[in-house]
C-alpha cells in the first residue's frame, strides 16, 4: 500500500455520502395531520364529496385558501402543485388527503419538517389550510472521492448538485474524478465526468423528466496469475473511452411510489489484448473474458424503475422502508437483460431514539452484458473501494473472512448482500447551525458474487465452492444542509486498499 499516514487520518475523518437525486426524500406513515382546535358547523352536504369511510371522520369542510409559510428559496407555486387538495374542495377532518398532503411535500426533498394547520375561515363552514415548511439547504456534495492504493497511487474527485434551482423544483448537478495510474501493465491515468438535471414535476403535473451525459476515459484491470494477491505483476489492463447518456420520464403513481422509464445510448471503445489468459496456482492457465467487443462498440437498451419509499427522514432513518426494483433490456450489439431489487426496513425502539434495521439488496445479468454494467465486487462487499462514476480504482482481494473459496471473480452476474444494522440517535438539531442530525451505528452483512457457470461446474463441495463472506462496519454518520459525512470503518478501507 501506499498510503501515508496522513490520507489514513483524512480518510477516517470525511466522507460525504449521498443525499442527492434520485429519488428525492419522501416520508413514511406519520401520525395524522393535527385536526383543528375549533370545528365549524358543518354545511349541506354534497354527496360526491364523500369518497370512503375514511373520509367520513368528522364534520364536511370547505377549503377556503391555502398558506405556506416558511419558505424562502423555494417558490410557493412549487409547494402548492405538490398538494393533493386546492381551495374550493369539500374535505372532512379525517380525508387522508390531509396526511398524504404532507407525504407530497416531504417528497419534494427540499425540506427538513413539514406541518399542516387548520385554521377558521372568512365565513362558518369554511377553513385556511396552512402549510409550514423549514427548509434544507439546496446544494449538496453528493460524493467526495479520495485515496491511495497499489492500482491508483491517488484519485481525487467529487460530485456536487443543486436539488431545487432556482427555487423552481430543477435538480442539476455533475461530477468530476481524476486518477493517477500505478506500475500495472497498460494503466494510465484515468478522468470520468458526468452532468444531470431532472424535474420531478412537468408544468405541476404528476409527470417528471431526467436526464444525463457521461465520458468515461479509463483502463481496467484484470487478473492474469494467481487468485488473491495484490501485487502489480499479476494483473494487466486495458484502454477504453465511454461516452453516452439517458433520457427519461417519472410518473408519481402515489404520494409514496414513484415509476420511470428511459432510453440509453452510449459508445465504447476498447483496445483489447488478443486472447487474454489468468495462470492459475495448479499451473493451469484460464481464459479471461472481458465482455466487451473489440474497437468502436455501441450499447443501446431500454429500462424501467419502481421506486417506494416510506421513511419519514431517509438519511438517518428510524421507521419505515423502501422498494426499489429495476430492470433494463440492451438490444444489437450487446444483448442482454438485468434486473437488480432492493429492500430495507427500520423497526423503531424506545421512541425512534433507536433503531434495527434491515438491508437486502442484489440482482442478476443475464447474456451478453458489457464489463460495465455487470455487477462488481465493491458493489456487494462494502469494505472494498467502490466504482467512482464508472472508474474501478483497486484491485484488492475481498478479506476472506468465512474460509468459502479463495478466487472469488471481480465481476459477476449474480450478486448480492444482506446487513443488519443498529443505530442510536445522537442528536437532532434544527439546522441553524448547518447541521441535522447525527448517528452512531454498527452492522454486519453477508454477500455474495458470482458466475453462474462456476456453480454449476464445480470440483469441490458446495461451501467452499461458494463466493460468499462477511462484512462489518461502524462509526457515526452526520447529516448536514450539503450532505452526509462519515467516519466509518468501510470507509476508510476502501480509501487505502
Amino acid at each position: 500500500m501506499r498510503a501515508s499516514l496522513v490520507v489514513a487520518v483524512v480518510a477516517l475523518a470525511t466522507r460525504v455520502a449521498v443525499a442527492d437525486e434520485p429519488p428525492a426524500p419522501t416520508a413514511t406513515e406519520p401520525e395524522p395531520a393535527p385536526a383543528p382546535t375549533a370545528v365549524p358547523d358543518e354545511p349541506e352536504p354534497q354527496p360526491e364529496a364523500i369518497h370512503n369511510e375514511e373520509e367520513d371522520a368528522g364534520p364536511l369542510i370547505l377549503v377556503e385558501q391555502i398558506d405556506i409559510t416558511g419558505n424562502t428559496a423555494t417558490q410557493s407555486e412549487l409547494i402548492r402543485r405538490a398538494l393533493p387538495i386546492e381551495p374550493g374542495d369539500l374535505i372532512r377532518a379525517g380525508d387522508p388527503r390531509l396526511r398524504d398532503a404532507r407525504f407530497k411535500v416531504l417528497a419534494l426533498g427540499y425540506f427538513l419538517d413539514v406541518q399542516l394547520a387548520m385554521h377558521k375561515g372568512s365565513a362558518r363552514g369554511q377553513v385556511v389550510i396552512e402549510v409550514k415548511v423549514i427548509e434544507r439547504g439546496t446544494f449538496t456534495l453528493n460524493r467526495l472521492w479520495f485515496g491511495t492504493n497499489t492500482l491508483t497511487p491517488a484519485w481525487l474527485g467529487a460530485d456536487v448538485g443543486d436539488r431545487n434551482l432556482f427555487g423552481l423544483g430543477i435538480s442539476i448537478g455533475g461530477g468530476f474524478i481524476y486518477a493517477g495510474h500505478g506500475d500495472i501493465d497498460g494503466s494510465r491515468n484515468q478522468l470520468a465526468t458526468e452532468l444531470r438535471v431532472s424535474d420531478g414535476s412537468l408544468f405541476g403535473t404528476q409527470f417528471g423528466a431526467f436526464g444525463s451525459v457521461t465520458f468515461v476515459q479509463g483502463s481496467d484491470p484484470y487478473r492474469v496469475a494467481g487468485t488473491s494477491a495484490d501485487d502489480a505483476v499479476d494483473f494487466k489492463a486495458f484502454p477504453y473511452r465511454r461516452f453516452g447518456g439517458r433520457l427519461g420520464i417519472t410518473y408519481d403513481l402515489t404520494t409514496l411510489t414513484r415509476i420511470s422509464a428511459g432510453l440509453r445510448l452510449e459508445q465504447i471503445t476498447t483496445t483489447l489484448p488478443v486472447a487474454p489468459t489468468q495462470l492459475l496456482p495448479d499451473g493451469r492457465t484460464a481464459t479471461v473474458d472481458l465482455h466487451l467487443r473489440p474497437g468502436e462498440s455501441y450499447v443501446s437498451s431500454i429500462g424501467a424503475s419502481i421506486d417506494r419509499d416510506t421513511r419519514p427522514d431517509p438519511i438517518l432513518p428510524h421507521s419505515g422502508g423502501r422498494i426499489t426494483v429495476a430492470g433494463e433490456i440492451g438490444a444489437g450489439e450487446y444483448t442482454f437483460a438485468t434486473l437488480f431489487a432492493g429492500y430495507e426496513h427500520w423497526w423503531p425502539l424506545r421512541n425512534e431514539r433507536h433503531t434495527i434495521g434491515l438491508r437486502l439488496a442484489g440482482g442478476v445479468v443475464i447474456g451478453d452484458a458489457p464489463r460495465f454494467d455487470r455487477i462488481y465486487i465493491s458493489d456487494v462487499d462494502h469494505m472494498l473501494t467502490p466504482r467512482a462514476l464508472g472508474l474501478v480504482l483497486s484491485t484488492a482481494a475481498p478479506l476472506g473472512i468465512l474460509g468459502t473459496r479463495g478466487d472469488k471473480p471481480s465481476y459477476g452476474d449474480l450478486g448480492g448482500s444482506a446487513t443488519l444494522e443498529y443505530a442510536a440517535r445522537l442528536f437532532r438539531g434544527s439546522g441553524k447551525d448547518r447541521v441535522y442530525g447525527g448517528d452512531l451505528f454498527v452492522g454486519a452483512g453477508l454477500w455474495g458474487l458470482a458466475e453462474t457457470s462456476d456453480l454449476q461446474a464445480r470440483d469441490t463441495r458446495l461451501w467452499k465452492a461458494l463466493p460468499v463472506d462477511v462484512y462489518v462496519d461502524a462509526g457515526v454518520r452526520i447529516d448536514t444542509e450539503i450532505g452526509v459525512f462519515e467516519l466509518t470503518v468501510s470507509n476508510a478501507l476502501g480509501r487505502l486498499r
